[in-house]
């Protein structure tokens, strides 16, 4: 199976956000800490969009980057995700090969 393009015609889903929410968290921080800062200081959403604009676009280059880095891995955390209702518990065993894949030892 090919991996996942993800983009505009193909937004994640919440099973594949809550795999990859540690390499995102690391990845986006700056950018998502720049919305947020925005967010607080202005009242109206408008003026933050070109600082939403980077958070997706950080999210998008980060998925892609897993889908390079550990496909397999990647689709078989998200899977075991959607399958269990998003459980962590559940799924205890594919997220350390996701992991040890993505950030080794």
């Amino acid at each position: 199976m090919a991996p996942t393009e993800f983009g505009p015609n193909r937004p994640p889903k919440s099973h594949e956000l809550y795999a990859a929410a540690k390499y995102i968290g690391d990845k986006c921080f700056d950018q998502n800490l720049a919305f947020f800062k925005c967010k607080d200081a202005h009242d109206h959403p408008q003026k933050c969009l070109e600082e939403g604009k980077a958070v997706h676009a950080c999210v998008y280059t980060a998925l892609g980057d897993l889908q390079k880095k550990a496909p397999k891995e990647f689709d078989s955390y998200a899977s075991c995700l959607q399958l269990n209702d998003l459980k962590l518990e559940e799924c205890r065993a594919k997220q350390l090969l996701f992991e040890v894949a993505v950030f080794g030892s």
